[in-house]
């Protein structure tokens, strides 16, 4: 089921239950009411605008927060929905060589951060996975899964991010153990860190327009890395 589909199936129950709680909250209307207009509500006299506005304010923060928590259920049901397609998608891509290196690479706002070195990086990349959460706040995870390389030790390279209106914010990132840090290395294979680049931006989140990669793999790679994927001329045209 798409993503799209189930927020409008989740949607609707909600709707539903909804008008089933305002249906059994609110009473009969009077028949001498009927017809008549209700009357347009203007700013109260009987109190200081200051204190009205004030008593304003904590009416709307009330409503405020039982969106945030009604948008927390949502997310959750989609979550949960979408968990088990995730997971039979994710065995899949397992079995794909070098499924989500191509992808990256493939992707027209990303590739051209690819750099010579950050390509031979990416092929020794397994997996990607994103992990939400929605409680208290939207928080997102990317983790990058890489098998044994010349490059650094690690076996997982975790970013997370929060987001708010004024768009994805890095709040943690995995510091990246290079070889070189720790090993005299040859200085061929040493990471130019003057620009923003793939693996810079996967090792650091310091470089100016970086939190856009996090929001062009959120919301757009992740949901449909199939769109990226390069495929054969003979299989395109066979589908």
């Amino acid at each position: 089921m798409e993503v799209v589909e189930v927020v409008e199936v989740v949607a609707e129950e909600d709707r539903g239950q909804e008008a089933d709680e305002v249906q059994a909250e609110e009473p009969e209307e009077n028949p001498e009411q009927q017809g008549q207009e209700e009357p347009v509500r203007g700013p109260t006299t009987a109190r200081p605008p200051l204190e009205a506005l004030e008593a304003l304010q904590l009416e709307l923060s009330s409503v405020s927060a039982r969106a945030r928590r009604a948008y927390s259920r949502l997310k959750r049901k989609i979550s949960q929905r979408r968990k088990p397609h995730l997971d039979r998608r994710g065995a899949i891509i397992r079995s794909i060589p070098g499924f989500w290196a191509k992808v990256i690479l493939n992707h027209p706002h990303v590739s051209v951060l690819i750099r010579e070195q950050d390509e031979d990086m990416l092929s020794y990349m397994l997996d990607l996975e994103v992990e939400e959460a929605s409680s208290p706040e939207y928080r997102c995870k990317l983790m990058f899964f890489f098998r044994s390389n010349p490059y650094f030790w690690n076996k997982v390279i975790v970013k997370e991010y929060q987001l708010s209106v004024a768009g994805y914010r890095a709040s943690r990132s995995t510091a990246v153990q290079w070889f070189w840090d720790y090993e005299r290395g040859a200085p061929s294979r040493r990471q130019d860190t003057t620009s923003l680049t793939f693996f810079n931006w996967l090792s650091d989140h310091k470089y100016p327009g970086s939190d856009r990669i996090a929001e062009i793999i959120i919301e757009d790679l992740w949901p449909n890395p199939l769109q990226y994927y390069p495929r054969e001329a003979g299989s395109q045209r066979r589908n």
